[in-house]
């Protein structure tokens, strides 16, 4: 039987190829996605956000940095990377490549994600692609 770490680790390389239907497995039909919105989401809402991701930065890949399980829950911490080679949220292409950690607590049921919640440091993202100045060190 697959673990949900190894079963939300499969998901994850989905992603990397952005093959979104294989992605799109892991989640329950009535999963509730946080932290993409102000309001919760459900995954076709969510996966507009992925595309528009794959859209500005072609070569966008999660690399996994720390997991932990307990039960229902799993949670990462995950590094994103790409080269911003397209528009992304109205922002041209800049050529510049980013950098970025997220968190993400799954709940999973039956090797399902029913629920999850997602941080990722968006301030960083737009002072790597030059749209908000970074402070002085």
């Amino acid at each position: 039987m697959t673990s949900n770490v190894e079963r939300t680790m499969q998901a994850m390389d989905a992603w990397n190829r952005q093959d979104l239907d294989e992605y799109c497995t892991i989640y329950h039909p009535d999963a509730v996605l946080h932290g993409f919105a102000p309001v919760p989401l459900d995954v076709a809402a969510v996966l507009e956000g992925y595309r528009a991701f794959f859209a500005g930065f072609p070569d966008i890949r999660f690399d996994l940095l720390d997991s932990v399980s307990d039960g229902e829950t799993v949670a990462m911490r995950v590094r994103l990377q790409g080269t911003h080679t397209g528009t992304f949220q109205g922002i041209p292409a800049t050529g510049r490549p980013i950098g970025v950690e997220a968190i993400t607590i799954m709940r999973v049921r039956e090797g399902k994600i029913i629920e999850r919640w997602n941080q990722f440091d968006q301030m960083s993202l737009m002072q790597q692609l030059g749209v908000i100045p970074t402070s002085p060190a």
